[in-house]
């Protein structure tokens, strides 16, 4: 009976499932947890107030761009129509309503073609009004006094007879004491910008009309500060060669208005003028001998508006 094995009492038999279940079951929990450690989302940390506030706003490229276009565009849509009604109420013939709105284009407008459409309409509106018996800022009245002459009236107001029968529809030199006139309230001044090629009229500090002019080759127009002496109505031209070439001849370059500019500190600057042209495409460039060259009807209504002894300082 040596070969019979009897188990012992309590003994249980060695079956390897009861060893391989459990192993499995923690491998099964470690796995999990290690899975765990390593695909879980990292700690936040509660921010700040400031820091939470900046966290709701969009980001710094959209938070910057989309408000400030959104109001770039609404607000040029509102320059636009502003600049359509000045249009309509200036078909409509309300040239004090129109100059308003376009004040308010020229100030608030970006769009720089926009600006120029405005500055253009607003000089004819402006000298219209000027030249009309529609009071303005720009005028002035004045009662005629006993022995008052239109010439004397022009010398002591710094303008010109041509200009004060216009503005006041007078035919011929006659007028009667204790009536009315319309006159200019403050000097004109002429402002040239070389490199942008025009002239500003000015008037009391502010753009009353501006212009496209010529100026000369290689940089010979002048600079500085001068005034006007010699106004002529169809001048003749004296050339640099010498002789004289009469008003109405292909060969005179002056156009239909000359008026001379010097500086009596710089009495060797001489010949200088602002005049006339019918050379359209001559107007934006350097064209001219050293002078400031106008369209003729743009030199006209200039000579018409400024007296001798007016203002002009020429930049580069």
């Amino acid at each position: 009976m040596s070969d019979i094995y009897v188990r012992p009492y309590g003994e249980r038999s060695r079956n390897p499932l009861r060893f391989l279940l459990p192993v499995l079951l923690i491998a099964a929990v470690v796995g999990g947890v290690v899975w765990w450690l390593l695909e879980r989302p990292e700690s936040i940390e509660e921010p700040a107030p400031a820091a939470a506030e900046a966290s709701a706003q969009p980001s710094s490229s959209v938070a910057s761009k989309t408000p400030s276009t959104a109001v770039a565009q609404a607000s040029a849509v509102d320059v636009q129509r502003m600049y359509n009604r000045a249009q309509s109420e200036l078909a409509a013939g309300k040239l004090v309503e129109a100059s308003a709105l376009l004040d308010e284009v020229i100030e608030k407008t970006t769009d720089p073609a926009l600006k120029n459409n405005a500055l253009r309409v607003q000089g004819r509106i402006n000298v219209q009004l000027f030249l009309s018996a529609v009071p303005t800022p720009e005028k002035k009245s004045y009662v005629i006094q006993p022995g008052d002459s239109l010439d004397r009236i022009a010398r002591r107001n710094n303008t010109t007879v041509e200009l004060i029968r216009t503005m006041n529809g007078i035919k011929g030199d006659l007028i009667y004491p204790g009536a009315r006139l319309l006159l200019p309230a403050v000097p004109f001044e002429v402002l040239v910008d070389k490199s942008a090629r025009q002239l500003d009229l000015m008037m009391n500090g502010k753009l009353f009309k501006r212009y496209s002019i010529g100026v000369g080759q290689y940089g010979k127009t002048p600079v500085g500060t001068f005034h006007t002496v010699v106004h002529q109505e169809n001048p003749d031209w004296t050339p640099p060669s010498g002789g004289i070439i009469p008003f109405g001849d292909p060969r005179n370059v002056l156009g239909t208005r000359w008026m001379s500019f010097e500086d009596k500190d710089r009495p060797d600057l001489k010949g200088f003028g602002i005049h006339g042209t019918s050379q359209r495409d001559s107007i934006g460039g350097e064209t001219s001998n050293g002078c400031i060259r106008m369209l003729n009807e743009d030199v006209e209504e200039v000579f018409l508006l400024i007296p001798r002894g007016t203002q002009v300082v020429i930049q580069e």
